[in-house]
């Protein structure tokens, strides 16, 4: 896969629609999906700045902070995307495996109960 080609051809298109959450966000994909996923996290955080409520710059905001075993971080984006999008079950897991990494053992259970109020007092992120 020709990684670069297509950085560049986002970054081309970003100069012509700056304001575009969606161009940004694919643009750290595909920092992220060619392993520069230290690069990747100021898209997606441009892309958090222009559509704070974007569940899929959270979610993978989060993959970023796993892949550079930031685990704390990706826990509260994961924790943060699942706040936008309660229909993304498949995020709990994600999750789980963030806390285990970051050996929180003591909150396991709370991420099997998908209790999301509960994370708040070991959290910072925003329920709607």
């Amino acid at each position: 896969r020709d990684y670069d080609a297509a950085v560049d051809s986002f970054r081309r298109a970003i100069e012509v629609r700056p304001d575009d959450y969606q161009l940004r966000n694919k643009l750290g994909a595909t920092l992220a999906n060619s392993n520069r996923s230290e690069e990747a996290l100021s898209s997606y955080h441009m892309a958090l700045s222009l559509k704070p409520k974007y569940a899929r710059g959270w979610l993978n905001m989060a993959i970023a902070h796993s892949n550079l075993h930031n685990y704390s971080e990706a826990s509260r984006c994961y924790l943060q995307t699942l706040s936008l999008n309660q229909e993304a079950k498949h995020v709990w897991s994600y999750l789980r495996i963030a806390l285990t990494c970051d050996e929180q053992w003591d909150l396991l259970p709370l991420a099997a109960s998908q209790n999301l109020s509960a994370f708040h007092e070991h959290f910072d992120f925003v329920e709607y």
